[in-house]
């Protein structure tokens, strides 16, 4: 594979933390045919990984990622197997953002895993905690509390069938 086909191919595989859409009740997927932007201070090819370095940003739509750091590992064929994003991560797609320190996409498992100081909004809505994971395939969502922690959610009753 050209080294260019593997920035193309890295490209695709970052924006895919972007359309993948975290939690299911609070970020709906975002399924579209817009062009994705990513920009970032850096770009970095070495042999099968691609790293984007500050502050990195993937754009498409309404989805917007945001890190310090973005590192696509991709197999012979091109395609990707993990995407990282390291650093004041921040996820988000109009009205709903999801936050924390690291993410993780794996092609593998088909997970999603956010983590460090996970904060997950939805208008006023807010829930907090250690780690995120999102089964992509099955829609399964498992938020966990670090050792000695909870998870916490504020959540606000509808009124006048609108949330506050």
């Amino acid at each position: 594979m050209r080294q260019g086909d593997k920035i193309v191919m890295a490209a695709i595989a970052a924006a895919t933390i972007v359309f993948a859409g975290v939690a299911q009740a609070q970020l709906a997927p975002q399924i579209t045919d817009a062009p994705i932007d990513i920009t970032g201070d850096r770009l970095e090819v070495v042999d099968d990984v691609a790293t984007w370095t500050g502050a990195v940003r993937a754009v498409q739509g309404e989805a917007i990622l945001t890190a310090d750091r973005l590192v696509a590992d991709l197999d012979n064929g091109g395609s990707f197997t993990r995407i990282r994003a390291i650093g004041s991560v921040r996820y988000s797609n109009g009205s709903e953002a999801i936050t924390g320190k690291r993410a993780l996409y794996d092609a593998t498992a088909r997970t999603i895993t956010i983590s460090d100081d996970v904060i997950v909004t939805q208008g006023d809505q807010v829930m907090t905690g250690g780690e995120l994971v999102y089964w992509v395939d099955s829609g399964k969502l498992l938020f966990t509390a670090p050792s000695g922690r909870r998870i916490r959610g504020i959540f606000y009753a509808k009124q006048g069938g609108q949330s506050s």
